[in-house]
């Protein structure tokens, strides 16, 4: 029983983790024209997950946004980079 329940707790992860990506790139598509190369989850949490979505922008590096998905189905919101500046990473 207790091999059954890690599987659907591991199920349930990345479920909520591919929704969350899927969720944010949606809502780029909707308010941006770039073409986006990817997303990547930040921090998923039970109620909230931040995911970063990498856009083609003609430079190097990447364009970059960031969304908080809420689980519940609520509205997703664009953050700035102050608000993920502690999550993100410089890029190399």
């Amino acid at each position: 029983m207790r091999l059954f329940e890690r599987f659907r707790a591991w199920q349930d992860h990345r479920r909520w983790h591919r929704l969350a990506c899927e969720r944010a790139l949606a809502e780029f598509a909707l308010t941006h024209a770039e073409r986006t190369v990817g997303a990547h989850v930040l921090r998923l949490g039970a109620q909230e997950a931040v995911v970063r979505v990498m856009y083609a922008n003609g430079r190097i590096p990447l364009g970059r946004c960031w969304f908080a998905v809420p689980r519940d189905g609520g509205a997703v919101r664009e953050l700035s980079f102050e608000d993920v500046a502690l999550m993100e990473s410089p890029w190399r």
